[in-house]
């Protein structure tokens, strides 16, 4: 899997879509996995937060689902995803999240303008320079523009600076417009921590299921799960790294 493109792509508008990494057969057990995880399992793992997260009364995302479920774990950890992350961040990283979105048929949940330096807490993350972090899903299902592609601007994780929305769970297009990133199932996306990205209804009678994973530059977080050390991939996540 040649990466030198992608990285380019990645590097100039802060967004690509990496193609067949994963085959249908492999994204169809992901989804049967993902809804096999349950929040008993996942809390009996250890995780130390609310394992899941309801929207409109329907649950929306899975966090930490690897814990609990031998598949999830081996797909973050397979060849292709350690090489990914390997091109794109070195051989030092940590895991910051695993999280299953599950974005079901008529799905009303949005998002709103945003960057994920929000989530970046100023108590853990020593920096929000763009290229120590990567945020990656798997396309478990094809992604379209009705069923709730994210919406991306491309080249803004350049610009000086961006509002953070008041409310993440409603988009407002309030002037700003992107592009729709579509992907075939078993391609895999990835974006930069400051890029301003969105997501409208999925209004179509077809899910939109995503694996996501993000990762960072080991010298740039405090805690967090090792996820490569002198680039080797280490298998199993440690619950008491997550903060």
């Amino acid at each position: 899997m040649s990466l030198s493109s992608s990285k380019e792509v990645y590097l100039k508008k802060g967004v690509a879509v990496i193609p067949a990494v994963f085959t249908e057969d492999e994204c169809d057990q992901m989804k049967i996995s993902a809804y096999s995880v349950t929040d008993e399992a996942i809390t009996k793992a250890r995780y130390p937060h609310v394992p899941s997260e309801k929207a409109y009364n329907k649950k929306s995302l899975i966090f930490f689902p690897a814990l609990a479920n031998f598949n999830l774990n081996n797909v973050r950890t397979d060849p292709r995803m350690v090489h990914i992350v390997k091109t794109f961040l070195g051989d030092n990283v940590r895991q910051i999240n695993n999280q299953v979105y599950f974005r079901e048929p008529e799905d009303i949940d949005t998002f709103a303008w945003h960057r994920d330096t929000i989530f970046r807490e100023s108590s853990q993350f020593k920096t929000n320079v763009e290229n120590d972090y990567l945020q990656t899903i798997i396309a478990i299902d094809d992604i379209t523009e009705d069923n709730g592609a994210v919406e991306f601007i491309e080249g803004s994780h350049k610009w000086e600076d961006f509002e953070t929305p008041n409310n993440l769970r409603q988009f407002k297009r309030e002037g700003l417009s992107g592009t729709k990133y579509v992907a075939l199932k078993g391609d895999v996306m990835v974006w930069s921590v400051k890029i301003v990205h969105g997501s409208e209804v999925n209004g179509s009678d077809r899910s939109r299921m995503t694996y996501m994973n993000g990762f960072c530059k080991s010298d740039s977080v405090l805690d967090y799960p090792d996820y490569l050390v002198n680039g080797k991939v280490v298998h199993e996540i440690n619950p008491e790294r997550i903060p």
